[in-house]
């Protein structure tokens, strides 16, 4: 372990602490650090790259501004993985009040997730729908609420895949996980049956093609969004 990070130090002219960013982040992506796991110690790392622990606590603080890392106190440096993060982090401070920030998620979802929806219509293979069918079932049978949220935002990130976006997908996966409360309360009061009737809606929809595909999506959030302002969902188009 020692010897193979000492040998991925990149050879061009960087600073030490973005040549050993490159190395963590290269572990990490590659799956070498798994999600939840801990970074090996910091001496351990310093050792193990021949540079100092300035150089490995500066090169952690820039992978948590990637939103690769969580430095948690008395704990360690834990892998997450989550490129949205620092985005989601700039938003709650940007929207402190939960309220409104959730309302003003479900809004941007409503503008990025439709053409995300048409996207994947036009990409859709049959083998590509199965998959996404799959997704969606395993809604159907959840019982544990919690569960049910993340089986939502899942189907959600599917569809986001599918589409082959990066870009948007980014976005998407920054609000999704501010309006994780609201799926929640949604869940609570309406239970897990109607979010996948209107989740198979959605598959059936890319499968006629771009036009049905938008418009499910957008009755789906329609009706998200009017369940967050405690409002009757507008009429069917």
């Amino acid at each position: 372990m020692v010897s193979r990070m000492a040998r991925a130090l990149p050879q061009r002219r960087v600073s030490p602490a973005e040549a050993v960013l490159d190395v963590l982040s290269q572990r990490i992506e590659d799956g070498t650090w798994k999600v939840g796991s801990c970074l090996p110690a910091e001496r351990q790392m310093a050792h193990a790259l021949g540079v100092s622990r300035v150089v490995v606590r500066e090169a952690a603080k820039k992978l948590e501004q990637r939103g690769l890392v969580s430095i948690r106190q008395g704990i360690g440096v834990e892998v997450v993985n989550n490129p949205a993060l620092p985005v989601q982090r700039v938003i709650e401070r940007l929207l402190p009040e939960d309220r409104e920030r959730l309302r003003q998620a479900a809004e941007a979802r409503l503008l990025i997730e439709p053409e995300l929806a048409a996207a994947a219509a036009r990409r859709a293979t049959p083998a590509k729908l199965a998959r996404l069918r799959w997704v969606a079932t395993r809604l159907a049978t959840e019982r544990d609420r919690a569960k049910a949220v993340e089986g939502d935002i899942a189907f959600h990130e599917a569809i986001a895949e599918l589409a082959e976006n990066k870009v948007l997908a980014l976005m998407l996966r920054s609000v999704s996980e501010l309006g994780r409360l609201s799926r929640h309360v949604t869940m609570e009061r309406f239970g897990v049956a109607r979010a996948h009737a209107q989740h198979g809606a959605i598959v059936e929809g890319i499968a006629r093609g771009e036009e049905p595909a938008r418009r499910a999506m957008r009755d789906h959030l329609e009706a998200a969004l009017a369940d967050l302002e405690n409002r009757p969902p507008p009429p069917r188009g």
